[in-house]
């Protein structure tokens, strides 16, 4: 096999930067169970950018899972590859999978036990993420797959299930005995997935208000997933006295020190969940506010609480039924659209750094 292969490196000092790095000319020598997988999509979203900005926090060492050289970084998203080669003895080339990929022509994994569904990466440097980032799923045995929803399946699947897994948690803690969230960055797909289940599943017990940015405002309230919509410079217009939960995706400091200050002493739980507007200070910053002491809510504690709870397969059920309704729903909302190559995908995540992606597209990345 002589494929050119390479890894778009992202400046660890600034994404918007990049490099194309070579890997090892592709052969047909693997060491005894590795195998090669060809990277065929990539969705970017701005959780992917929280990704790398958690990564860099030290956070979750999301940078870490893909090595790169000094001052570089390989920025994980979700996306499916198709096995080239194995040596592993129960793994086929030629089998589709879907998972946790750098943005890279080729990526060479070394699976664990292999079930039915799919396997675990087990390579040393993927052991300091949680287990959920490291397993990847057969297209061919998984529930529901269909290519032709590739696209929306990547940019909503991680995505609904953070919102699903937020939602969990809320139960789980009986909202802290609120009556209200607030949710900023309305627009990102995991406010809006959680807006959406907000919305079905607690109509006229949780009210939901989703804090965007003017520009995007009228789309947010065309999505019908709050009940309440309002740009950042309205949150003075915030009634006060109903106990209230925050779920900060946008990861702005000064935004959830206005909510804190507005709000106060009403606020009973702070997470902070990603981090969309990137230039707003440093990831899971917070200050000494009135309320509940702002926290980074994890993902992957709760994915750990159900599985001890009801196992990881009723879980995965259970979420595949929720995004179901939602992807329908969320299908009327998105235009879809594809970067080819390096220079184009370089280009591309600078645009979203620099806020220059509307909130409707999703953006499909073809290394």
């Amino acid at each position: 096999m002589t494929d050119s292969a390479y890894t778009l490196a992202l400046d660890i000092d600034d994404f918007r930067q990049s490099r194309v790095e070579t890997q090892p000319q592709l052969t047909n020598d693997l060491a005894k169970d590795e195998i090669r997988v060809r990277i065929d999509k990539l969705a970017m979203t701005a959780n992917s950018i929280s990704y790398g900005f958690a990564g860099k926090s030290g956070l979750i060492r999301y940078l870490d899972i893909y090595p790169a050289s000094d001052g570089y970084a390989n920025l994980p998203c979700w996306g499916y590859g198709d096995i080239v080669q194995s040596s592993h003895p129960d793994i086929t080339a030629g089998d589709r999978i879907y998972g946790f990929l750098p943005i890279a022509s080729h990526v060479t994994m070394i699976p664990g036990e292999v079930s039915h569904g799919g396997f675990t990466d087990t390579r040393a440097c993927r052991a300091v993420v949680p287990p959920f980032y490291n397993e990847y799923a057969f297209t061919k045995t998984e529930p529901g797959y269909s290519a032709q929803f590739e696209e929306a399946t990547m940019l909503f699947r991680p995505l609904f299930g953070t919102s699903f897994l937020m939602q969990s948690y809320c139960e789980d803690h009986n909202f802290y005995g609120a009556k209200r969230i607030i949710v900023t960055s309305a627009s990102a797909k995991t406010a809006m997935g959680f807006g959406y289940l907000m919305r079905k599943n607690f109509p006229g017990t949780i009210e939901t208000i989703g804090l965007t940015s003017s520009k995007n405002k009228a789309f947010v309230e065309g999505l019908d997933c709050y009940d309440t919509v309002l740009t950042y410079d309205e949150v003075p217009l915030i009634s006060v006295g109903t106990e209230t939960l925050i779920f900060d995706v946008a990861g702005n400091a000064d935004v959830v020190a206005a909510l804190h200050t507005r709000l106060g002493e009403t606020i009973p739980y702070s997470g902070a969940v990603g981090k969309t507007h990137w230039n707003a200070g440093a990831f899971g910053a917070n200050r000494d506010l009135p309320g509940a002491k702002p926290v980074f809510w994890s993902a992957p504690d709760q994915i750990a609480v159900l599985r001890e709870r009801i196992g990881s397969g009723a879980m995965m059920r259970q979420m595949g039924a929720a995004m179901i309704d939602f992807m329908i729903a969320a299908s009327g909302w998105i235009r879809m659209s594809e970067s080819h190559g390096p220079k184009a995908m370089t280009e591309k995540i600078r645009d979203m750094l620099d806020g220059n992606v509307g909130a409707e597209e999703g953006i499909i990345l073809r290394p």
